[in-house]
């Protein structure tokens, strides 16, 4: 198995896959840094034909970088080279058997409620809660502490900051930025950026 990234994140999903003895034959994949083992013990792929040959040996990667749209290009490449996604639960998370999801990441003590809709790629970090019928889209970041309440609807490639809250109901669109601590009382267009209690708008990319 290839873990795409070799900074913090990763150190976060090695230790899940150390804690469900999952870490054997792990390599990390990380064409920036100049360190060639990560953590003092995996070795780290550099290259596309490196990739190449460890999915012919094994095609299963996970995403171990937090930045939305670095997630999605990592993923694009992966499987552009024959890898295939695996999404990460860990043995705290509760997660409800009425909202599937195989490739979204799960982090320890989080709660993903009944009919939840969790999008291609998207991570949901330690303590968050999910709650009924929330949706969060593709490749989006759920930071550490966040409550998605009932029925709310976060887009694709967007990024909830720690401890932020979403009321029932409430739709955050696509490329959105909400910062921490933020309570989101009002929908959010699409490419905005929200600060606030109440979160109030503070710019929108046109």
């Amino acid at each position: 198995m290839v873990i795409a990234g070799a900074g913090s994140h990763a150190m976060e999903v090695l230790d899940v896959l150390i804690s469900k003895k999952m870490n054997v034959g792990v390599k990390f994949f990380d064409n920036v840094s100049s360190e060639n083992v990560f953590q003092s013990s995996y070795p780290v792929l550099k290259s596309k034909d490196e990739l190449t040959d460890a999915f012919k040996m094994d095609p299963r990667f996970m995403l171990g970088v937090g930045e939305c749209e670095v997630r999605e290009f990592m993923y694009k490449l992966f499987v552009s080279l024959g890898g295939e996604l695996v999404g990460i639960r860990t043995e705290s998370a509760i997660i409800s058997t009425y909202s599937p999801s195989d490739t979204s990441d799960v982090f320890h003590h989080s709660f993903i409620g009944a009919n939840v809709e969790l999008g291609l790629g998207t991570l949901i970090n330690t303590g968050s809660f999910i709650h009924h019928g929330a949706t969060v889209g593709r490749f989006s970041t759920i930071s550490p502490g966040v409550q998605v309440l009932g029925n709310a609807c976060v887009g694709d490639l967007s990024f909830i900051g720690a401890g932020a809250i979403l009321l029932p109901g409430v739709k955050v669109g696509n490329n959105v930025k909400v910062a921490a601590g933020a309570v989101v009382t009002v929908d959010v267009p699409d490419e905005a950026t929200c600060i606030g209690v109440p979160a109030k708008i503070k710019s929108v990319i046109k």
